[in-house]
């Protein structure tokens, strides 16, 4: 049923099941995949971007994002799933409260962003973009053909995304080096860098993967230095967060030429504005934050399994570290 409040909410349910906020655009189907997953589940949803008009009784939301204040109408809430792999936008708020338990989704992003950066590296080398252009204009001309599987590639995170990145270059023969907290071995990748010299990566790397979480730590990490240590030439891929970024740094090493090109799926504003110089800038690639899309079904999986640690008071999956940031 529907109360007024806009807010759909569940029937009767038993007493041992803690009640669900789903706050999602996609919180119907949220609500339809749980109720298979976990019958009776007291569930209640909200599709819109404002705040509930009035407080929920909820011990438990799943969301991507909330307006500001949101928190401060769930006076009963002990846990947050974030529908997505970062939490930072959660984080920051000045409505959450310490008490409340953090866990986030892995979902298919690993495999999702991994396609999308691995498409646009082969779109970029292959110069496909450049034999449309001359198709259109009906010339024949053959350009340099680089492989893939010459390349050094470099990617700033090793988790969950990053790992499953350097996965799937590594049967294309790409050398793989990569960041992490500490230089500790990691599947597919020949040299992991430590947080303290990670800098020390960067010459080295024909292509730059950025899929590391936004923190206090890694807040506008590749600035001006960072973009002109790597080689002339070289692809900037942005699959982590646009604050990662210095966008003007970038825009001037797109300009001259010392970057071959920069992927580009999120940024320090969304959605970006419509007179950002990204838009126009022959040397950029723009996608709307979709390398990893959130699915219903994979992340319904996930949060019914933690649901039941949750009822049962057993240790909550992909917990947060708010320390971390991550």
């Amino acid at each position: 049923m529907t109360a007024s409040d806009g807010v759909v909410r569940a029937a009767s349910a038993p007493e041992d099941l803690s009640p669900v906020l789903v706050w999602h655009p996609l919180a119907e189907q949220f609500r339809k995949a749980l109720r298979l997953r976990i019958p009776g589940i007291p569930i209640e949803t909200h599709a819109g971007v404002g705040r509930l008009r009035r407080p929920s009784a909820a011990d438990v939301l799943l969301a991507w994002t909330l307006p500001p204040g949101a928190l401060d109408q769930l006076p009963a809430l002990r846990w947050i799933q974030v529908a997505g792999a970062g939490v930072d936008h959660f984080l920051m708020r000045d409505d959450l409260r310490p008490q409340v338990e953090l866990t986030r989704s892995n979902g298919r992003f690993g495999l999702q962003v991994a396609e999308y950066v691995v498409g646009y590296l082969l779109h970029t080398l292959l110069g496909i973009e450049d034999y449309r252009r001359n198709q259109d204009r009906g010339v024949w001309r053959q350009l340099p053909r680089p492989l893939l599987s010459d390349r050094r590639i470099g990617i700033i995170g090793l988790g969950n995304i990053g790992s499953a990145i350097a996965e799937r270059l590594t049967p294309f023969g790409v050398q793989i080096l990569g960041v992490c907290r500490t230089a500790r071995p990691v599947p597919h990748v020949a040299r992991v860098f430590a947080k303290d010299d990670w800098h020390a990566m960067l010459p080295l790397c024909d292509a730059l993967v950025v899929a590391a979480p936004l923190t206090t730590e890694t807040a506008g990490m590749i600035d001006a230095k960072a973009i002109r240590a790597l080689p002339a030439g070289a692809i900037l891929l942005n699959v982590g967060r646009g604050g990662l970024l210095d966008e003007i740094a970038l825009l001037e090493a797109l300009r001259d030429g010392h970057l071959g090109a920069a992927i580009l799926d999120v940024f320090q504003q969304e959605p970006l504005p419509a007179d950002s110089p990204l838009w126009t800038e022959p040397r950029a690639w723009v996608t709307p934050h979709i390398a990893g899309p959130s699915e219903v079904d994979p992340i319904a999986d996930e949060f019914s399994e933690n649901y039941r640690h949750f009822v049962s008071d057993e240790p909550l999956l992909n917990r947060v570290e708010r320390e971390r940031g991550y």
